[in-house]
Order: structure tokens, then sequence, then C-alpha cells
């Protein structure tokens, strides 16, 4: 009997600590919005951003005025350095849950100021070795390029580019450096045994060839490029 009750209040804790994690993670998510500051705020369902579209975005992220922590203004990330749009899925957790959320409605073509609160950026962990603090409030600042349907977006013959995204220096090949920084953006840590399985040739790089991930029609610095 005593190990039955012990077993009932192990799940009722558990329980409690469940709904108050879904509870906040609601009330963060209720609080969090996009504040369109230019181009179109109303428009068709097939240009509006819903849940398992493909979206191509440009952004600039920062520490918000109101973070507790980090240097406010500070910018950690940009779409900009790179060149190139950022690309995924809405509502598959490829992001984080800021922009899951908080991207819903936004029309093709708008700019937009995204705040996101630490329960939907990276927690009390940070990411980015040390440029995003634990428990940071960001702020995004957003261009919606374009918005498609997943299934649409597969069946297109231009694949989305990663390679390109994460080559930050664009030589033509990927660093330890410029993965570890991608996948720490993300909140997680560089996959065990990655480097190794795509770097075929062992000399510390991941050339286009090598790369075995999305990276559109033709390597960096190729005629495809420049059209």
């Amino acid at each position: 009997a005593g190990q039955q009750r012990q077993h009932r209040l192990l799940l009722l804790g558990l329980f409690c600590l469940l709904s108050t994690t879904l509870f906040s993670v609601a009330n963060a998510a209720t609080s969090l919005g996009a504040t369109v500051t230019s181009g179109p705020e109303e428009c068709e369902d097939a240009d509006k951003i819903q849940k398992g579209n493909y979206v191509q975005m440009h952004y600039t992220g920062s520490i918000d005025e109101s973070s507790e922590t980090g240097t406010p203004g500070e910018v950690f990330d940009s779409s900009d350095k790179r060149g190139k749009t950022f690309d995924f899925t809405v509502g598959r957790g490829q992001v984080i849950k800021g922009w899951d959320y908080g991207l819903l409605g936004l029309c093709k073509g708008a700019k937009a100021t995204l705040i996101v609160p630490p329960l939907l950026g990276y927690g009390s962990r940070g990411a980015g070795g040390g440029l995003i603090p634990g428990g940071a409030t960001l702020r995004f600042d957003v261009e919606v390029v374009d918005v498609a349907d997943e299934e649409s977006q597969k069946e297109d013959e231009h694949e989305p580019d990663l390679f390109g995204f994460l080559d930050e220096d664009g030589d033509g090949k990927l660093s330890p450096k410029e993965l570890k920084e991608y996948f720490q953006m993300q909140g997680s840590d560089l996959p065990e045994g990655l480097m190794e399985r795509e770097d075929k040739d062992g000399d510390g790089f991941i050339s286009w060839e090598e790369f075995s991930g999305p990276k559109g029609a033709t390597p960096p610095g190729s005629i495809g490029d420049e059209l």
C-alpha cells in the first residue's frame, strides 16, 4: 500500500510539473507577437504564413532592450552576412518556438519585429557560444521573402541551399567552427561524429561535393550562382 501511495504521489507530481510547464509555454505564446513595420498586413491565405508552410526569411537577431541578461541591442546573428535567406518549414521544430508561433499570420513581403521571451527562445541555457546568454529576451527583425506550400516546395526543382547558408565566409567549404556556430544557434551541440562522416577526404573541411544536406543545384562560385 505504501509503494502504491508513493507511486500515485510521483505521478501527481509529474502531472503538476507538466501542467505548469504547458501553462508557462501557453502564457508565453499569448504574449508573443510580431509587429509589422512595413509591407502588407493583410493578404490572401496563399501568401500568409501558416503551420506547414515552407518559408524564406531574412533576419537580424539581437538582444532586446527589455532583456534581463546580455547586452541590449547587441546583434548575435544575421542572414545578411551570408547573403542568403534562411529557409525552413514552419511548425516542424526546425527553429525556436518563438519563430514557429510568432511568424504565423505574417504576409509575404512583410517586414516585422518579433520579440521572443526566453521560454520560447533559448531558455536558461542560451546559445551561440555565449552570444545569447541564458534567460535572454530576443529581438528579431525579419523579412518574409517567400511563402510556399511544403508539398509544392518539394516538387520545385530548386532545393534549399543550406550549404550556402552555413558557409559564412563564402570560401566554398564548411569549417568545424561554422557548423558548431549553426548548431549552437539552434540551441544544440554539434552532433557527435558529424564532421568525421561528412569530411570524406579528411582535410578538416566539408566541401560542397561532400556535403550530404540540401545544397542547391550548383556549387558556390559557379555560373549558376550568378544568374
